[in-house]
């Protein structure tokens, strides 16, 4: 899921990295309109988070992949891809269990267009599609073979649709298909393609966080390296050090 910060008085439009997904990725074309690829500040922020999310980077200090926690969290603790949970507010969560509590994109009504259009203006198919695929790729491998792959990337793009409207590739099908990349592993990519360039519709009210789905139990948040902090205390101790020592040597020489 991408949205990206507006660079004109028009720019409503989103292309978007879902991302859940490996990601769908909506960008704010300049101008205004669905389907143009605008590397804006907000766009690349939504595409991130999500390629992370399902990524096979090794969480900090968490020694698993992102996607392994991801499908460990949703086999064993939480089917968020149900009924009872909603596009906008799985996608929320998934962002700040990247960023440890920043909400994606930064830009306030980037935010709110991307909310907005996951929880309003997309098909009910996409809708079905984006969670059949999802739920094939977190799902046991037993079940479908996507559930065994190492990483999913999500993508958008400005084409022509059958049903004139957004739609998931290939056709809002359920099933993800599977590739192998140039390293030998295996990946899906999601696809959101926007028929029509027009303007997305703004939505200043948007709730911001969503109003949290029931039965929620917290995603994995991977914690920030705390490396840094301790060795510049340890810096500090050693400078503070070697000034009283150097205090007590004046002192003795006086």
């Amino acid at each position: 899921m991408v949205f990206t910060k507006p660079r004109s008085s028009r720019a409503g439009s989103i292309t978007s990295n879902y991302g859940m997904l490996h990601y769908l990725r909506l960008t704010e074309q300049n101008g205004g309109g669905y389907g143009g690829f605008i590397n804006s500040q907000a766009d690349n922020e939504i595409c991130e988070v999500l390629n992370k999310r399902f990524s096979d980077q090794v969480i900090p200090s968490g020694g698993r992949t992102y996607i392994a926690v991801l499908r460990d969290h949703f086999q064993n603790r939480e089917n968020f891809l149900d009924g009872n949970h909603h596009l906008h507010r799985v996608f929320h969560r998934l962002a700040i269990s990247v960023t440890g509590g920043s909400r994606v994109p930064k830009y306030n009504q980037s935010r709110y267009r991307w909310l907005f259009l996951l929880r309003t203006n997309l098909p009910a198919a996409v809708i079905a599609a984006i969670k059949g695929q999802l739920a094939a790729i977190l799902g046991p491998a037993n079940a479908h073979p996507a559930g065994a792959v190492d990483y999913v990337t999500f993508l958008t793009r400005h084409v022509k649709t059958g049903t004139g409207t957004f739609e998931l590739w290939s056709q809002n099908s359920t099933v993800p298909v599977i590739y192998n990349d140039a390293n030998g592993k295996s990946y899906c990519k999601m696809v959101l393609e926007c028929n029509t360039d027009e303007a997305l519709p703004d939505s200043m009210n948007e709730t911001d966080p969503p109003t949290a789905d029931g039965g929620e139990t917290n995603i994995s948040v991977a914690k920030k390296s705390s490396a840094k902090k301790s060795a510049a205390k340890k810096s500090a101790a050693k400078k503070s050090s070697r000034k009283k020592k150097a205090a007590k040597k004046r002192k003795a020489k006086k």
